[in-house]
C-alpha cells in the first residue's frame, strides 16, 4: 500500500474542544436543548447535515448547518492541535514515498484552512472535504481514488470512528482505526477493520 487517506478529525488533528464549542453555540442560537457533552461527543465523524437531522427540526437543519460552519470557522477552528508525534509520522511516510491524502466529512475548505495553519498542508498530495453532493467518507474516498486514478489494492484509510471504517470497507479498501481519536475502541473492534494502531509510532511500524 502506497497510497494513505487519512482522517483529520480525531486522527491528525484534536478538535474535541473547538467542535463542543462550536455544537452548543449552535444548539443555542435555534433555542433547541443542547445534548449532553457524551452525546456531542458522538456528533464528531458523520457530516453535519446527518447529525443535525436527528437532533433539530427538520426545517431548521440547513439553518444549523451555516450557524455551525460560520461560528467554527471564527472560533472553534482555533481550538484545533496536531497529536503528539503526527507531524513526525507524516514526514516520515513521505520520506518513504508514501502518497498521503486527506479525507474528511469535515467542509473541504475548512480542512484546508486547517491543515495549512497547523503546518502539515505541504505532506499531503490532496486535502478532500465534504462538498455538495459529496458528504459521505465513501463518496470522499471515491473522488480520490478517481482523480489520481490509484488502484483500490494500493490504499488504505487511517480513521477513528466507524464513518472511516465504514466508508473504507465499502469502497474496497484496507482499513487502519487508530484508538486515540473520538470513538470507544469497543466501537471500533464492532466494525473489524483491518487493523488497529494505539499511537502514531505503531502506525509507522504497520505501515513500512
Amino acid at each position: 500500500m502506497k497510497y494513505i487517506f487519512f482522517d483529520l478529525d480525531g486522527t491528525l488533528v484534536d478538535s474535541s474542544e473547538g467542535i463542543e464549542t462550536t455544537f452548543l453555540h449552535t444548539f443555542k442560537m435555534l433555542g433547541v436543548p443542547a445534548p449532553d457533552k457524551e452525546t456531542i461527543r458522538t456528533f464528531m465523524g458523520p457530516p453535519l447535515e446527518v447529525t443535525f437531522t436527528k437532533h433539530v427540526p427538520k426545517e431548521l437543519v440547513a439553518k444549523a448547518v451555516e450557524i455551525y460552519r460560520t461560528y467554527y470557522k471564527e472560533t472553534g477552528q482555533q481550538q484545533t492541535y496536531l497529536y503528539p508525534g503526527i507531524k513526525e509520522l507524516l514526514q516520515q511516510l513521505k520520506e518513504l514515498g508514501y502518497h498521503l491524502f486527506i479525507t474528511t466529512s469535515k467542509n473541504q475548505e475548512v480542512s484546508l484552512e486547517i491543515a495549512h495553519s497547523l503546518g502539515i498542508s505541504d505532506c499531503f498530495e490532496g486535502i478532500y472535504g465534504s462538498i455538495p453532493g459529496s458528504m459521505h467518507k465513501a463518496d470522499i474516498i471515491q473522488r480520490v481514488l478517481v482523480d489520481h486514478q490509484i488502484p483500490k489494492e494500493e490504499a488504505c484509510i487511517v480513521g477513528d470512528t466507524k464513518f472511516d471504517i465504514i466508508g473504507g470497507k465499502t469502497i474496497g479498501i484496507h482499513t487502519i482505526a487508530v484508538s486515540w481519536g473520538f470513538a470507544p475502541l469497543e466501537q471500533l473492534k464492532e466494525e473489524t477493520p483491518d487493523t488497529i494502531v494505539d499511537s502514531p509510532l505503531a502506525l509507522l511500524t504497520h505501515l513500512s
